[in-house]
């Protein structure tokens, strides 16, 4: 972690610590030592006195840092994110299973403000196979979001709402996604829901804007995306064989637009398009539905590469709406500083800053739940409230935490 009195010299160069990049003051290699042996610091306040309390707390906080800095090195190699570290924020609850070895090699006690604190040098020895394997199936994890799959369809003038068992476009893209890998949220989650308001399966597809009862609907489910379209078939011409040849196969054209929408944040659509699917039989009854469902295939290819090309960049600048009480004017202002220079935000905009209650909105490199979870971290780190202020999270939800400040 950055300490507040560095060399002048160093704050010339606004040396910053980031959760998903931490400097080398908190964490780093030396030449001579193996790649997964890093030397890293750790604080903690001392509370009553208690300096074994502390030390243990320090000592978790160098783990801590000497896992972050291989988990961002593997993150950003193996994804191409500039901010891997954030991006592993969850594997950082199993650090002591990573860590093998630790030597530490000097302690000292200092004040921040009227705040006793304890600082430790550990140099540790990672488990790089271990840290290695996780972070492979952290990535599978975090770069394959939960989708939801909402699907209008209209075969011959005869309508199939979201959530049918009969709507053959909307399962048939389900099916697709998941064989590509894809994680899907249980149509029966969303049909169930939708039970509870049925008007919602009317509602028109090409027209959801943000707020919209359909968005709330799919974050019920537990999805992180929304996919939504809309298709409808139409007849076409039999089909001519080259030399004008008739054949008994009678054929369908199935077109319609889809749209891709992040459910956490600011609700981006960062994937949309048309498609048209075709199909072909001695029925037409049958060529409709397989028109449907090359439509569907179709948009499942373009989706689930929509969401590849992505979903790690939204990930590195999602917008998290921050709520909070109990910090007066100038505390809020210092907490202010101290979330740019100890955490992995990456912009403040004041949308609101009063003793009764704030609200900001944020930049940030993750998930709301993330944002939370780093908070509680460094909660008994550098940040200036700490010799007066105890922080607590409320609730972390739908792009939005609500936090509470409450006095010693």
């Amino acid at each position: 972690m950055l300490i507040r009195n560095l060399p002048s010299l160093l704050t010339a160069f606004g040396l910053t610590v980031l959760f998903g990049c931490v400097s080398s003051t908190s964490a780093e290699k030396t030449a001579s030592l193996p790649e997964n042996v890093v030397t890293a610091m750790g604080e903690a306040p001392i509370y009553q006195g208690d300096l074994a309390l502390a030390r243990n707390k320090a000592l978790k906080d160098a783990k801590l840092n000497a896992v972050r800095k291989l988990v961002g090195e593997q993150v950003t190699e193996k994804s191409g994110v500039a901010d891997g570290q954030s991006l592993g924020s969850k594997l950082y609850s199993k650090t002591d299973s990573f860590v093998k070895k630790y030597e530490i090699i000097s302690e000292e006690t200092w004040k921040l403000d009227t705040q006793d604190m304890i600082r430790l040098n550990v140099r540790c020895e990672v488990e790089a196979s271990k840290l290695s394997t996780a972070v492979d199936a952290l990535l599978d994890d975090v770069g394959n979001p939960r989708i939801a799959v909402l699907v209008q369809s209209s075969i011959q003038g005869k309508n199939f709402p979201i959530g049918s068992s009969t709507n053959t476009a909307e399962a048939e893209l389900i099916e697709k996604l998941r064989k590509k890998g894809n994680k899907v949220v249980d149509s029966s989650q969303l049909t169930a829901l939708l039970k509870k308001n049925p008007a919602l399966a009317k509602l028109d597809l090409t027209s959801v804007e943000e707020g919209s009862p359909l968005l709330t609907l799919a974050q019920d489910s537990g999805a992180e995306v929304l996919i939504i379209g809309k298709v409808e078939t139409v007849d076409q011409k039999p089909i001519v064989l080259p030399g004008g040849k008739k054949t008994d196969f009678l054929s369908a054209a199935a077109t319609g637009p889809f749209r891709v929408i992040q459910l956490w944040g600011d609700g981006k659509i960062f994937g949309s398009g048309s498609v048209e699917g075709r199909g072909a039989d001695i029925t037409q009854d049958v060529a409709r539905i397989q028109a449907t469902k090359d439509w569907s295939s179709l948009v499942s290819e373009k989706v689930a590469k929509q969401i590849k090309d992505e979903w790690f960049k939204l990930t590195e600048q999602n917008t998290v709406i921050f709520r909070f009480t109990g910090l007066d004017l100038e505390d809020a202002i210092n907490f202010k500083n101290d979330l740019s220079e100890y955490t992995s935000v990456k912009q403040i905009n004041d949308r609101k800053t009063e003793a009764s209650g704030s609200e900001w909105e944020l930049t940030y490199p993750g998930k709301e739940s993330m944002f939370a979870e780093e908070l509680m971290y460094k909660k008994d780190s550098s940040f200036r409230f700490l010799s007066k202020k105890v922080l607590s999270i409320k609730s972390s939800k739908r792009g939005v935490v609500e936090a509470e400040f409450k006095n010693r």
